[in-house]
């Protein structure tokens, strides 16, 4: 996000030194401090972009994993470095989701900069090899046919709102199940613990490509070339159930313009190797570098997604 005129003497104000105004950069190694956990699916765009960091900046780029807390670990860890060599490399849900379910909310989205998308993420509901669905229809009409006995989980954040909303303007009797570990919850839905589940696809294409997962649908507006007979939930009959998520990179609101213009031209170069695309296509995102114009839109887009799904979800909403 863009800071305004009246964030900076706030942030003065709080004893936060401004950031040296440095002619080069980087002219030493640079953190990438991200929330997504190691291991999982949307890590690999996450180290293939620090690779492209570092080729062509001949500097190193450390990539330090801080997942938990919807984000706030990890932003917090980024605010925590007084340097200006470090870069956030996060989904949406600390600048969409987290300002509208936390109370006292330990940052300000305007100390971060946005400097351009990287990835777009599809979203993917999945279920237990156990259920007999082949897709969101099914799904649907299992729920209402067997109201209350349905379990559901999901990745937190914008994911789990949007679906508990079409859920409950489907009025489907379901019954969440929370999980602090999101390798927890792809174990259970293997064994069958749990029957549905929503998470990015990146996450949940391994998973479906060893028979531990049934996709049943994407809620993106078009479909995923890693997945491209897995139909939308509009496709099937669903067209108001539509969340996308995507990865964004995001500089220190007190970086100077000229490094974040810099930065947004980098990130625009490194997406466009086809090399990176191939590889991020096949983890199941897909990559797109729209610049810092496009990463706003997205955030404020889904900030609209979210505050509406909450007021679905409130009584009398």
């Amino acid at each position: 996000m863009n800071l305004p005129r009246r964030a900076l003497p706030g942030l003065l104000a709080l004893g936060v030194p401004t950031i040296a105004r440095a002619e080069a950069f980087p002219v030493r190694p640079v953190r990438l401090i991200t929330p997504v956990p190691a291991g999982v699916g949307a890590e690999a765009t996450v180290r293939l972009f620090a690779d492209g960091l570092s080729r062509r900046w001949g500097q190193p780029v450390t990539v330090e994993n801080r997942p938990g807390g919807d984000g706030v670990i990890a932003a917090m860890a980024f605010l925590g470095h007084q340097d200006d060599h470090k870069l956030f490399l996060s989904f949406a849900g600390p600048f969409t989701v987290n300002p509208a379910t936390i109370p006292n909310l330990p940052y300000r989205t305007e100390q971060f900069a946005s400097v351009s998308t990287v990835a777009i993420d599809h979203i993917a509901v999945v279920a237990s090899p156990t259920l007999q669905a082949a897709n969101l229809a099914d799904a649907v009409r299992l729920a209402r046919a067997g109201a209350g006995t349905l379990t559901w989980a999901s990745s937190p954040g914008g994911i789990a709102i949007a679906f508990a909303a079409f859920a409950a303007e489907q009025s489907l009797a379901l019954t969440r199940v929370q999980y602090r570990a999101v390798p927890d919850m792809l174990n259970d839905l293997g064994e069958g613990r749990i029957q549905l589940a929503v998470m990015p696809l990146a996450t949940a294409l391994p998973q479906a490509r060893g028979g531990r997962l049934k996709l049943l649908a994407v809620t993106n507006s078009s479909r995923s070339a890693a997945a491209p007979d897995l139909a939308t939930a509009a496709e099937q009959g669903f067209p108001a159930y539509r969340f996308e998520g995507f990865v964004g990179v995001f500089a220190d609101a007190r970086q100077p313009a000229t490094v974040r213009r810099a930065l947004e031209e980098t990130t625009r170069a490194i997406v466009a190797d086809e090399g990176f695309g191939s590889r991020v296509r096949a983890a199941g995102q897909t990559p797109f570098a729209g610049g810092t114009a496009d990463l706003d839109a997205r955030i404020l887009a889904q900030r609209v997604l979210v505050e509406a799904g909450l007021r679905h979800l409130s009584p009398g909403g």
